[in-house]
């Protein structure tokens, strides 16, 4: 365990400056998870030419990595891709030059591993202006054609030459490209995610050309798909009709045929990971025709996955959840213990939020705002079983993608704020009744806004919510100005809503004082400079009371609470402060430029956060 003292001069910032001095300490506790994400397997051969699985993995702590594991012993090496930030690999196609390419994020790369070198190599980007390639695909004639994130743009790589040929952004608003290639040469590429629809590539003029039926996403009745059919060839799958594509020309189609199967290894010999549900995948399965199988444990080095949020739960531990995957984890301040404790969620990405609620700990996941239960003095078994613990209980709301904020206790409820789904607009208030084990919620609260903050009011009985005007992935924000906004759950209407001050963009925490205020964090911009500042308001006269600055930083999402002293504390990415008495200013408790990266509960004098995949504590002596 690492443990470094410190010494800082604190600036108070009130009318006046003022300095004092604290001394804090930092300890390192440990790596909560080493998990891989964007997992997949794909047949190839190895450098002598013969068959052989690649599997790739992203993490957070270090770069991707591949390895190239024998079917015959389960023997494998291991691989750490190339490119500053090339942590996650999106997408991978073994291709026609028997080399396998993977699309990385968020560098943007396009990779290349040759079996016979028995290395990376790093092709650049396909187009300089995105983050990272979404799918590629492979042409009859050799070329590869790649599909980037967020300029929907789409490119031709020539393997013989190295060389890309950028045909521009497919779409002027929408942000993600996915191409498909058919057996008779035609190139076109799926665009999501507000307004699902298919481009295709004249080869003649060099254009890209929407064709077919244009959807709008979370819309009741409208879907679209676009796919590769066994027979080699492309098929828009709509609500609006199939439809069969040749270079730019549509052919109505009355059936579809299937899509192609996975590929196998030599002999029909199927792969997977056996612990994929689990999203450990450290157990490869290999099954013959016959239905034979045959497990390898891969021990594979992963360096560590990012901590997403820290929770103080209803026994006195410090829970949190990992990024890809989502394992819960806990630390036991009395031993020292770390534990992944593993797979808590239906979801498979993070959990957003976490609450307690008599003496079970609740916890609200992306993708889908997946709501689960656990209860910390029974066994570890998740599932969605009544006797499962933690139990999967389902998704909050339709529209659920991403659960920001939690609050517990108001009508014997769990209540949840959440963006929308990708490419929505409208994120919902949504609630849990333990005792009936019913799901609702309310959806818009205000138009194409969504709610990213939550806080109870004892005094008026009414939820306090903060909205941002961010909508789902994929979109941009429709709404100009977020706000304040008090809601009844009896009554089930939102009562008042203001924005703190003009052109404020997102409310991104709250917290219910002991002196019967509101105290929040807006952010925005006033002309071309960005503000972020506390705010005080008094819910019964539903007045903002008075405003000052957040230290230096950026503020963290829902990082304000309430210390055992009664004082209000606060985390920027930089600094660890507290708002003084009277909430008249702040005063800097800790500076850490950069490494606040995930707050967590203030337990007595000590702060817990995550820099990247570490897991620290912050104590202070003074």
């Amino acid at each position: 365990m690492h443990r470094l003292a410190l010494t800082l001069v604190v600036i108070l910032t009130l009318g006046g400056m003022a300095s004092v001095a604290t001394d804090f300490s930092v300890r390192d506790l440990g790596i909560p998870v080493r998990g891989v994400n964007w997992v997949a397997l794909i047949p190839g051969i190895n450098g002598e030419g013969k068959p052989c699985l690649y599997a790739k993995m992203g993490q957070q702590a270090a770069n991707l990595i591949l390895l190239q594991i024998d079917p015959e012993t389960g023997k494998f090496t291991e691989y750490l891709a190339p490119g500053d930030g090339s942590n996650y690999p999106i997408t991978a196609l073994w291709g026609p030059d028997n080399r396998l390419y993977i699309g990385a994020a968020y560098s943007g790369l396009l990779l290349r591993f040759d079996p016979k070198l028995g290395r990376f190599e790093n092709l650049g980007r396909p187009d300089p202006s995105d983050e990272f390639p979404c799918r590629i695909a492979a042409g009859p004639d050799g070329a590869l054609w790649i599909g980037a994130y967020p300029g929907a743009t789409l490119t031709r790589f020539d393997p013989k030459t190295g060389e890309f040929t950028r045909y521009g952004r497919a779409d002027q608003v929408d942000m993600y490209s996915y191409p498909q290639v058919g057996a008779d040469g035609t190139v076109a590429t799926f665009v999501k995610m507000t307004r699902p629809h298919v481009v295709a590539l004249d080869q003649a003029t060099g254009k890209l050309v929407p064709v077919g039926p244009v959807v709008t996403a979370g819309e009741s009745g409208q879907s679209l798909d676009f796919q590769r059919g066994s027979d080699g060839m492309l098929y828009i799958v709509s609500s609006e009709g199939n439809f069969r594509l040749h270079g730019t020309q549509l052919e109505p189609v009355q059936s579809v045929p299937s899509v192609a199967p996975p590929p196998t290894l030599p002999g029909g010999v199927t792969f997977s990971f056996a612990d994929a549900a689990e999203q450990v995948y450290r157990q490869l399965a290999l099954k013959d025709p016959s239905g034979q199988e045959r497990r390898y444990h891969l021990d594979y080095d992963a360096a560590g996955s990012d901590v997403f949020l820290l929770h103080l739960g209803p026994d006195g531990k410090i829970y949190g959840s990992s990024v890809l995957p989502l394992h819960l984890f806990r630390y036991d301040p009395a031993n020292g213990e770390v534990v992944d404790l593993g797979r808590c969620s239906g979801a498979t990405g993070e959990a957003y939020s976490m609450g307690n609620l008599d003496g079970k700990l609740y916890i609200c996941s992306y993708g889908g705002g997946y709501l689960s239960v656990y209860d910390p003095t029974r066994p570890y078994h998740f599932g969605a079983a009544p006797e499962d613990n933690p139990r999967d209980l389902g998704v909050m709301h339709e529209f659920s993608l991403r659960p920001r904020a939690m609050i517990t206790g108001p009508l014997g409820r769990v209540w949840t704020g959440s963006y929308p789904n990708y490419g929505t607009w409208g994120g919902p208030l949504a609630w849990y009744d333990p005792a009936s084990g019913k799901l609702g919620g309310y959806r818009p609260i205000l138009e194409d806004q969504s709610v990213v903050s939550l806080a109870w009011d004892e005094s008026t009985r009414l939820i306090v919510g903060g909205s941002s005007i961010g909508g789902g992935s994929g979109t941009h924000a429709k709404a100009t100005e977020a706000a304040l906004f008090l809601w009844d759950p009896v009554n089930e209407k939102m009562v008042w809503h203001s924005a703190p001050r003009p052109k404020t963009t997102g409310i991104s925490s709250l917290l219910s004082g002991r002196d019967g205020l509101i105290y929040g964090i807006a952010e925005g911009w006033l002309g071309d400079r960005g503000f972020s500042e506390i705010f005080l308001f008094d819910p019964r006269r539903r007045e903002f009371l008075r405003h000052f600055p957040v230290p230096a930083g950026s503020p963290l999402d829902n990082s304000l609470q309430m210390g055992a002293d009664g004082h209000i504390y606060g985390l920027t990415r930089d600094v660890f402060y507290r708002i003084t008495d009277g909430g008249s200013g702040t005063q800097v408790l800790a500076r850490l430029p950069g490494e606040f990266n995930v707050g967590g509960p203030l337990v007595g004098r000590t702060l817990y956060f995550a820099t990247g995949h570490k897991l620290r504590a912050l104590t202070l002596e003074d």
